[in-house]
């Protein structure tokens, strides 16, 4: 390997190095700006972390605890938009259940109101919240609460309801049924009279006798054709007899 490429390889290894490190101190920032007192900066910081999703959960929930209430508060903002991606970050939602901050609180119950494929875990934490002090807190609890139980209810109904005859056909039945496809092809079908009729009548209105220049004649239609000109020929062949011989 020559100078040039062991310089190329050199660089390519440091920037590869470099990388996890470089976007580790993105996220770092990113969450200390979620404390920005720019309501607009603190958004913009929440929506690049939920744009990472489910690889910066535990960083974010790490913020749940911030002494900064803006910071804790758009780190609860951030999980409810990950959404049932934030489920390692359950535990940590529900400690902050418990924050003095009733706007926390209620941040927290939204992001626990989110994790739908967690609902068998998360209701029992929500329930403890349904006599919260704040009246917001409360009505946002009940909310999850019902949302989450209606959708554990209904995959209870989808795992639990049988299948139908299709998807699970008897044996037996399958075997007749095979039975009865291989004598359908084995013997011509014998239609009923009404059917016999009934697919006539649409025969002859479907199949003219005859079709356009580039069609077939039927051999009826050729018949008289070949008849028409006969008679025709036979005329003019008479006319021309009787003017040769008066």
């Amino acid at each position: 390997m020559n100078m040039t490429r062991r310089i190329v390889v050199s660089i390519g290894l440091v920037l590869v190095g470099l990388a996890p490190a470089a976007r580790a101190d993105d996220v770092a920032s990113l969450i200390k700006q979620l404390g920005a007192w720019s309501n607009d900066k603190a958004k913009k910081a929440s929506d690049e972390l939920t744009a990472m999703g489910k690889p910066v959960v535990s960083e974010v929930a790490k913020a749940l605890s911030s002494e900064s209430r803006r910071q804790g508060r758009f780190a609860a903002r951030t999980l409810r938009q990950i959404g049932s991606d934030a489920a390692d970050a359950i535990p940590a939602l529900s400690e902050s259940l418990k924050d003095a901050d009733a706007l926390t609180r209620e941040y927290a119950t939204e992001a626990l109101a989110t994790m739908v494929r967690q609902a068998d875990q998360v209701i029992p934490i929500l329930q403890e919240v349904t006599d919260d002090e704040d009246n917001d807190v409360r009505k946002k609890a009940r909310f999850a609460i019902a949302r989450l139980t209606e959708s554990l209810e209904s995959r209870d109904r989808r795992e639990s309801a049988p299948q139908s005859p299709a998807e699970t056909p008897n044996p037996r039945t399958a075997a007749q049924s095979g039975e009865t496809v291989n004598a359908v092809q084995q013997e011509p079908s014998q239609p009923n009279s009404a059917d016999v009729s009934n697919s006539s009548v649409v025969i002859a209105a479907s199949s003219p006798e005859k079709e356009g220049p580039s069609g077939k004649l039927s051999p009826i239609v050729f018949i008289r054709f070949a008849l028409i000109a006969f008679v025709v020929v036979g005329f003019f062949s008479l006319l021309h007899f009787y003017r040769e011989h008066p």
